[in-house]
């Protein structure tokens, strides 16, 4: 029988939808919208975004990795937000000339990888949409924030430091890393491999910097991007000293020059880019030496407009702003 759309839902996509116990799911999948019930101590917090193929991901990448990045990136959202992820919607478009088997494999594959990444963090998909078209995923996330704790890009002040966690570059390095040779050795290759498919979204470091951060932005356009958006947002500008940024072994074996411009500009890292006050900054330390978080100074937040890169005090040239979606 060919593979029809509520045959693909209830074959493929109700397993991750069945874990509904105790997340606030009144009617998940299976009419035609869900009834969730959240917290009433809690605001609500909704993100969204598309997955392209051939621009989000390699349109030969395994299903399985396809779904794990998919979900990952977006609750990344919720932890740009100090927000814990609870639900989402899948709108999926899959090519028409896909013939019947490639069609289930893909789907497969593609649902197993959802529903690791839906466990790991602990949130139910409660419905959305499937068609025919250029090969698309669609995803709406929900999640909860007690209210006046939300992170927000609005609230960077002059005086702020600006910090970041754990690597940035890595997303970009494997990329390159996908066409190029002679570059990565094998173990370098892996650790960029997991780091591009399977991105940390980071929750629990979002939930802790509730009570820290003065404005917050996840890294996915690149860090000079998104540290843009918190300087627009809030309107004042950065410095950044680029010989504080924190990369990894892997992406610094392109060569120290261009692993600094992958850093800044490429993307896909999904780390977080934060403000702190002085005030603020011994008590967080605290917490970084308690291992609660991982994360290092970059810069400062100064009067004036948009983000200077800074290396031994004098200018910094980048070669391009960072990602553009148009």
């Amino acid at each position: 029988m060919p593979l029809g759309e509520f045959e693909l839902i209830n074959q493929y996509f109700r397993p991750a939808a069945d874990k509904s116990d105790g997340v606030g799911v009144v009617l998940g999948i299976g009419d035609d919208a869900a009834l969730i019930q959240p917290d009433a101590s809690q605001q609500l917090v909704v993100a969204a975004d598309t997955l392209v193929s051939g621009v989000h991901f390699p349109e030969t990448a395994a299903p399985e990795l396809i779904g794990e990045r998919s979900l990952r990136v977006n609750i990344s959202d919720m932890a740009a937000m100090g927000a814990e992820p609870a639900w989402y919607t899948l709108s999926l478009t899959l090519p028409a000339e896909w013939q019947e088997e490639t069609r289930r494999d893909w789907v497969a594959g593609f649902s197993r990888g959802l529903r690791k990444a839906s466990e790991a963090y602990t949130c139910v998909l409660v419905g959305g949409d499937t068609t025919s078209g250029p090969l698309n995923i669609a995803i709406q996330m929900l999640g909860q924030v007690p209210p006046g704790k939300a992170l927000r890009r609005d609230g960077a002040c002059v005086g702020d430091f600006v910090l970041v966690t754990h690597c940035l570059g890595d997303g970009a390095a494997a990329l390159a890393s996908f066409s190029e040779t002679g570059i990565w050795s094998d173990t370098e290759r892996d650790y960029l491999f997991e780091r591009f498919y399977r991105p940390t979204a980071r929750v629990r470091e979002g939930v802790l910097l509730r009570d820290f951060a003065t404005s917050a932005q996840d890294i996915s356009d690149g860090l000079l991007a998104d540290l843009g958006h918190i300087c627009a947002a809030s309107d004042v500008g950065a410095e950044l000293d680029v010989d504080k940024l924190p990369i990894s072994d892997a992406t610094l074996a392109a060569g120290l020059e261009r692993a600094r411009q992958f850093a800044l500009t490429g993307g896909d890292d999904y780390e977080l880019v934060f403000t702190l006050s002085p005030e603020q900054m011994p008590e967080f330390a605290m917490a970084q030496a308690r291992g609660d978080i991982n994360a290092c100074v970059v810069g400062r937040i100064v009067a004036g407009a948009g983000v200077h890169c800074l290396l031994d005090d004098k200018p910094y040239v980048v070669e391009v702003p960072g990602y553009r979606h148009f």
